[in-house]
C-alpha cells in the first residue's frame, strides 16, 4: 500500500512542478523559484519544506539572505519514478 508521505508528495499542488524546475536548473534561489511558479509564496514554502523533509531537495544557506535549493539524487530518482508512472497511465 502507498504511504501517506508518497500520496502527500504526489498529490500536493506544485510540489512536482517545483522539483522538476530545480532539476532542470540544478539550483535556484527562492526568489527565482517564486518568479517561475505561478502560486503563492506560502505554497512554495510548504512545497520546499516538504521536499527538504523527504531529502528530495537540499537547502543550501550561504547566509540568512542567500539561500539556494538544489535537487538531490533521491529527488532525481523520485521524478524518474513519477515519469514511469505517467508512461504507464498513457498506455
Amino acid at each position: 500500500m502507498v504511504s501517506d508521505a508518497v500520496r502527500d508528495l504526489i498529490g500536493r499542488k506544485r510540489t512536482i512542478e517545483i522539483l522538476e524546475l530545480l532539476i532542470s536548473s540544478e539550483s535556484l534561489h527562492y526568489s527565482e523559484i517564486e518568479k517561475s511558479v505561478d502560486t503563492s509564496s506560502d505554497m512554495i514554502t510548504d512545497a520546499l519544506d516538504l521536499l527538504c523533509k523527504h531529502e528530495l531537495v537540499e537547502r543550501i544557506e550561504e547566509n540568512p539572505r542567500n539561500v539556494k535549493y538544489r535537487p538531490t539524487k533521491t529527488g532525481r530518482d523520485f521524478i524518474q519514478a513519477v515519469e514511469r508512472i505517467e508512461a504507464i497511465l498513457k498506455n
